[in-house]
């Protein structure tokens, strides 16, 4: 789950003049790819890990999840709220944007190999059987105590949105609650792929519900639809919160940031990118420069968005190119910054994810992270790890050398 603050909501959606740091590459090179006799297999990146991750989650090959990320995926939104914390205005009005939104980004992000099918009910708010206090989960946001079990709350709301919904083949629930439910008596509920029955028949469903608050009460200009997407992705495998946690360039890892993007290295492990988006290389083939022309992984396009320098059976680097795109905002003044240019990050899938936002040193503990700085990794002249530099030579050119 996402926590954000106040400042982060507050100066992330403003609109800004994008602005290239002051060391960014010249927008201009003469060099030629040649990159073409390098490329591996991709079985080459595809890294296995070997140890085993606390939670249902993978860092590595094979992929794993509680719900699908390829094919079409069925989930309900469901507006609920309280008798002593009542819904306002029309759901409809307030989330049919959201609900678009969730589709168009699936569509764009998967690469065409995932569609949400959202089942949402507009016309009111579902009115719960017991008041909000009754729908707490100590998982989530460290409850006192929980007054019911989480799979009797949960399936008290599926009864309750049963007279309105067709539950046929849904996968992911999502729960809206009323931002009073939130900040009053912490209502959330929680679960990966429990048990549920419906007048349609029994399903099987990862359920989320809350809309992104915290101890605090909700950010201004906080929105449904990227929250949502953000936990539907951990039941889809998505480990998120990484490359360095709480920088703006990942949807998985600041929901209400400027950019809704995805890991490449993520968008691979779910088989959404594949050798049209991905270069592997291998570092012991790597002698004299090699130059890559990519694409953004915000906008596509006909080149590669990926570069995976494989170091060895359980670590490579990731090289990715970011601007602005239909979910990507420019803005290195942001709270969460981002610029245009290149970014790079390591990847060990033997090493276990390590998530404390207090821990200065966190990104070193944690299997991966951003090479340069964690703030805004944009990179400048160049960066070096492991013995491999990168280093741009064009808005659009990469160098990469070993030595």
């Amino acid at each position: 789950m996402a926590i954000a603050s106040t400042a982060t909501i507050s100066s992330i959606w403003v609109t800004s003049v994008a602005t290239a740091p002051a060391s960014a590459a010249p927008i201009v090179s003469n060099e030629k790819d040649n990159w073409q006799n390098l490329a591996e297999p991709l079985e080459s990146c595809r890294l296995k890990q070997t140890i085993e991750q606390v939670g249902p989650f993978v860092t590595g090959f094979p992929f794993k999840s509680a719900n699908s990320a390829l094919g079409n995926v069925k989930i309900a939104v469901v507006p609920v709220d309280f008798s002593n914390a009542v819904g306002t205005s029309n759901p409809g009005k307030l989330y049919s944007k959201d609900v678009q939104l969730m589709k168009n980004w699936a569509r764009h992000f998967s690469r065409g190999k995932m569609t949400y099918d959202i089942e949402f009910y507009s016309k009111s708010w579902i009115r719960a059987p017991k008041g909000a206090e009754w729908y707490t989960c100590n998982q989530c946001k460290g409850n006192k105590k929980e007054l019911q079990p989480r799979t009797q709350a949960v399936q008290q709301l599926v009864a309750a949105a049963d007279k309105v919904y067709d539950f046929t083949g849904v996968e992911m629930i999502y729960f809206v609650f009323p931002a009073k439910a939130e900040e009053k008596y912490g209502t959330t509920v929680y679960g990966f792929n429990e048990n549920y029955t419906t007048k349609e028949g029994p399903i099987t469903a990862s359920v989320y519900g809350e809309m992104g608050g915290t101890v605090d009460p909700r950010p201004p200009g906080a929105t449904l639809w990227d929250h949502a997407i953000h936990e539907l992705l951990h039941f889809q495998g998505f480990i998120g919160h990484g490359p360095s946690n709480w920088t703006g360039h990942f949807i998985t890892v600041d929901q209400w940031g400027p950019s809704k993007a995805v890991t490449s290295w993520e968008a691979f492990l779910s088989g959404w990118f594949d050798e049209r988006e991905i270069l592997c290389i291998d570092k012991s083939a790597i002698s004299g420069n090699v130059v890559v022309t990519m694409e953004s992984i915000d906008t596509f396009g006909p080149g590669k968005e990926s570069i995976m320098i494989r170091l060895n059976d359980s670590e490579l680097i990731v090289v990715e190119r970011r601007e602005k795109g239909p979910f990507t905002k420019i803005c290195p003044t942001c709270y969460s910054a981002i610029s245009e240019g290149f970014t790079a990050y390591r990847v060990n899938v033997n090493k276990l994810q390590f998530r404390d936002d207090s821990d200065k040193g966190s990104d070193s503990k944690n299997f991966w992270s951003f090479l340069g700085s964690k703030r805004n990794p944009t990179i400048g002249k160049s960066v070096k790890y492991s013995g491999v530099t990168i280093a741009p030579i064009g808005k659009k050119q990469v160098r990469i050398s070993v030595g």
